[in-house]
């Protein structure tokens, strides 16, 4: 994902362009409020998913580290065999350059770890923005009949949203209506922009991700039941076989939010009072509850979706291989 952003530079450039927009534009809005809970929630998930990516990585790397300082600070009369943190081959004697490959290695594996918690939490954080664009379009279909939104109205107060509904609106007050819903298409359609320029940018790099990680998964799951007879090793594969699973899980996470905030704005579409529209409004009515039937998506390379359906097929997919390899060991 790294390479990813390298390669795509200008499409993260516009990301980040649509965000700045679209905070300058809601600044003095009520939907404000929402795009404000959900950076919260972003910074919530970067935060905890960090935080599981150097722990992870801190128990991978302190087990081989361990014997090797009881070693140093009480040695003992018969000389242990020397580990890294895995199987490496610098064309070296590693017994003689033991030291300079341990601590290449470590450095190495803290890198690459960095690397997939920065890249991933900004994948989150892209699609996160997204939420919110959908969640502000159910927001202001929910409230399409309500003229006074100078503050947040509480969508879940049904006896509120019940108060506006049956009166007779005067010709400006329809016109307030038809200039909402004119508004209200124009945001779903930056929304659905925004969309397809994330899954644009991680597409490709999300199908190379999923192939290596089955991969991946496969293989250190079968390193972790061969490793039963030896703790230390077990719980270092097994760690790393559980992060590998949560990592499927954060790639699919987001795909599966994007398709149900999608799928709310279809359902507040469906629940507008749509009989107390202006009829010049029905037709784009009609025109937002048809391309709002379609929820955006984030796939692999258009290949598959990414969603908790693909997360299951993906773990059973592993299993399957898992279980060939480990009758053929």
């Amino acid at each position: 994902m790294y390479l990813n952003g390298i390669f795509n530079m200008k499409k993260v450039k516009d990301v980040l362009l649509f965000i700045k927009h679209d905070c300058i534009y809601y600044t003095n809005r009520p939907e404000n409020m929402i795009l404000q809970h959900y950076q919260a929630q972003g910074r919530k998930i970067t935060l905890y998913y960090a935080a599981y990516i150097y722990v992870t990585l801190l128990v991978y790397i302190t087990l081989p580290a361990i014997s090797l300082v009881t070693n140093v600070i009480a040695p003992s009369n018969h000389s242990e065999e020397k580990s890294f943190l895995f199987e490496l081959d610098y064309g070296v004697d590693k017994e003689r350059y033991f030291y300079y490959l341990f601590v290449h290695s470590y450095l190495g594996t803290a890198t690459v770890a960095n690397l997939i918690a920065s890249c991933h939490t900004m994948y989150m954080i892209y699609a996160q923005h997204a939420y919110a664009l959908f969640a502000i379009i159910s927001y202001q279909l929910k409230t399409i009949h309500i003229l006074d939104t100078n503050d947040l109205i509480d969508v879940e107060d049904c006896d509120l949203l019940e108060k506006y509904e049956n009166i007779n609106l005067l010709w400006g007050q329809q016109k307030k209506i038809y200039q909402k819903v004119f508004t209200c298409i124009k945001e779903h359609q930056n929304a659905i922009k925004y969309s397809d320029l994330v899954e644009s940018l991680f597409t490709k790099s999300l199908l190379v991700q999923l192939l290596c990680i089955v991969l991946c998964l496969t293989v250190t799951g079968v390193e972790t039941v061969l490793k039963v007879g030896n703790i230390g090793d077990m719980m270092r594969f097994g760690s790393f076989t559980l992060a590998q699973t949560v990592h499927i899980f954060f790639l699919c996470l987001p795909g599966q939010r994007l398709m149900n905030h999608g799928e709310q704005v279809y359902a507040a579409a469906c629940e507008v009072a749509w009989y107390m529209l202006p009829k010049k409004c029905h037709k784009l009515y009609r025109f937002l509850l048809s391309r709002s039937s379609t929820p955006n998506r984030i796939t692999a390379f258009r290949m598959v979706s990414m969603s908790m359906e693909t997360f299951l097929a993906i773990i059973r997919t592993a299993m399957s291989y898992f279980t060939v390899l480990l009758s053929t060991t």
